[in-house]
């Protein structure tokens, strides 16, 4: 997704689940090789921004990898407890969209 595309989808998906007062972040984070963050996002919506390569993102709502791994469908929308993991020998960067209800 792109950062235009998220700014202009995330106000109508959050209204559609009845949400109406919420406000935007903007994320970005280094995940070390070999290594995994997890981030508690329970009153939020992490929504990726473009394709980071070799990540894997997984949350309540699903998976994204980007590693050689298939899966069947990558989600770009994450809340719960989110796991970022960097399975490469090398550091990655992700960017987000973090939108935090304040209903």
């Amino acid at each position: 997704m792109t950062e235009q595309f998220i700014l202009q989808y995330a106000p109508i998906r959050l209204e559609q689940q009845g949400y109406k007062r919420f406000y935007f972040r903007h994320r970005h984070f280094i995940v070390e090789a070999e290594s995994t963050i997890v981030i508690p996002a329970y009153n939020q919506m992490f929504f990726i921004i473009d394709e980071p390569p070799g990540l894997v993102v997984d949350s309540d709502y699903g998976m994204y990898d980007s590693t050689d791994n298939l899966i069947p469908e990558c989600i770009h929308v994450h809340r719960g407890e989110i796991r970022i993991t960097n399975p490469g020998s090398t550091k990655r960067r992700i960017r987000f969209i973090q939108v935090i209800i304040v209903n």
